[in-house]
């Protein structure tokens, strides 16, 4: 006799089941230690059952962070519409991504300091607008461009220059917690000022 489908809630349930396996998993063990089959085994269900669900060990890490983030890229929008001048905007956007990596550390770990193992397949590369955080930042940048406010130079590369300055004043500390170093907090701010600085326009010399 045929198995019956599985309903609605019965799907959901083992979604459920794979996704906190997956958080059980790489808390435990780190990203070294997450296979599609440890998590399979975990969460009591078959490898072909998550491939099914999520298409890819990749996948399903993914899903983890989504509902989290799809909040966290809500508040940037508000943000950013909130603030018109593009170099108060860019301000602002800094410090929010400051601002998760402090109140949702899990998270922040998660979803911006993975390392990927080799177990994990590389994805392809998206561009820089895939990501609503360099979507906004880089509309910030041409925008004080056109404007003068901010220093003449490719956006996208300033952009990045702007996301990798903050982002390693955070990770700095976690990857080094071995060393005595002051934290991303105090840290974050400091570059923050540094980074507007950077982006200034030049100032025409004396005489």
């Amino acid at each position: 006799m045929p198995r019956r489908p599985a309903t609605d809630e019965q799907r959901e349930a083992a979604r459920k089941r794979l996704q906190a396996a997956a958080s059980a998993q790489y808390a435990a063990f780190g990203a070294g230690g997450v296979s599609a089959r440890s998590i399979a085994e975990r969460a009591g269900v078959s490898v072909g059952t998550l491939y099914t669900y999520f298409g890819s060990l990749q996948g399903l890490m993914q899903s983890l962070w989504m509902e989290p983030l799809d909040r966290i890229n809500a508040r940037l929008n508000r943000i950013a519409e909130a603030h018109a001048d593009p170099v108060e905007r860019i301000a602002k956007l800094l410090e929010a991504y400051v601002d998760v990596a402090i109140k949702a550390p899990e998270l922040f770990r998660g979803a911006f300091l993975f390392v990927r193992p080799d177990s994990l397949e590389t994805p392809a590369k998206d561009a820089l607008e895939s990501a609503v955080f360099g979507v906004l930042l880089l509309a910030a940048i041409e925008e004080g461009q056109a404007v003068g406010r901010i220093r003449p130079g490719e956006p996208r590369r300033l952009a990045q220059l702007a996301w990798s300055a903050v982002h390693g004043s955070l990770a700095l500390p976690v990857n080094f917690d071995r060393l005595n170093l002051l934290s991303g907090q105090v840290i974050a701010a400091d570059m923050i000022a540094v980074i507007l600085h950077s982006l200034e326009p030049a100032r025409p010399g004396p005489g």
